[in-house]
């Protein structure tokens, strides 16, 4: 638990969440949107995915993203109301 808590720490991992649930989407998505570094958004992912917060797939030569606990959301609003 006290992963998914450090991962959800930064805005950044939190706008790439909010990303995801909307659109699953891949790294040059999120970078359009978002405008970080792909390699930025990368790490960020990273972190995401070694905390079992979400989980990629391969299409093509396109590594997809999308949110694999869906709680996460419940702890983030959470969070807000703190």
């Amino acid at each position: 638990m006290s992963e998914i808590i450090k991962a959800l720490s930064h805005p950044a991992r939190l706008e790439i969440i909010d990303r995801l649930e909307k659109h699953g989407c891949n790294v040059s998505k999120i970078q359009k949107s978002i405008g970080l570094p792909q390699s930025t958004i990368s790490q960020h992912l990273k972190i995401l995915r070694n905390a079992g917060i979400i989980k990629s797939r391969r299409e093509g030569t396109k590594v997809c993203y999308e949110v694999e606990i869906r709680e996460v959301r419940i702890i983030i609003e959470m969070l807000k109301n703190l």
